[in-house]
């Protein structure tokens, strides 16, 4: 479609003729997954991130200024949908290195998983000695902070202040890798 028509098209449709969404859509749906599969290289994952924006735009297109902005709203949304997936799977990572097993989820991706998990061990091993200590024992270990405050002969309160402190450190390693990757 020429670029004057989905234009058109979107002017009409933020205008309120909401038969032109149809012709938006089947424009940027493609676009889209070939944006989003270039970084989570999982194609049902992918469709769902697409549907995802486009049923974003379609809620938020009060907000939307003009046709001329729109594709870069739409790529926006896109990536910031993309971040927030990927906080979970962190979190998701810090979650289960406690339990050492690889997620379930149907949008699991064992290269990324793996690449994270490389940046999480070496990150650990940035980590001050004594936080580094602390933060595997309450989670290889499986040790209480009161357990782990008693073994060290600290507060627990020192040792529950090391272990966020270390979970920071290692969420703030991994956004900036899967940052790396987006931007």
């Amino acid at each position: 479609m020429p670029q004057q028509d989905i234009q058109h098209n979107i002017a009409c449709w933020l205008q309120g003729d909401n038969t032109q969404y149809e012709a938006i859509f089947y424009h940027y749906h493609p676009r889209l997954y070939k944006y989003l599969i270039r970084f989570i290289k999982n194609h049902v994952w992918a469709e769902e991130m697409v549907m995802d924006v486009l049923y974003k735009v379609w809620q938020k297109r009060d907000t939307i200024r003009g046709a001329d902005t729109f594709e870069n709203y739409l790529f926006t949304i896109a990536r910031n949908l993309l971040i927030s997936e990927w906080r979970k799977k962190i979190e998701t990572l810090l979650s289960l290195e406690e339990a050492s097993t690889a997620p379930a989820d149907p949008g699991y991706d064992p290269l990324l998983y793996k690449e994270l998990e490389q940046v999480y061990q070496q990150s650990l091993t940035t980590l001050p000695e004594q936080r580094r200590r602390i933060f595997l024992l309450h989670r290889q270990e499986n040790l209480s902070y009161k357990q782990i405050a008693t073994q060290l002969d600290i507060s627990p309160k020192t040792v529950e202040n090391q272990v966020s402190s270390a979970l920071k450190h290692l969420r703030a390693a991994m956004m900036r890798y899967l940052s790396s990757v987006i931007l």
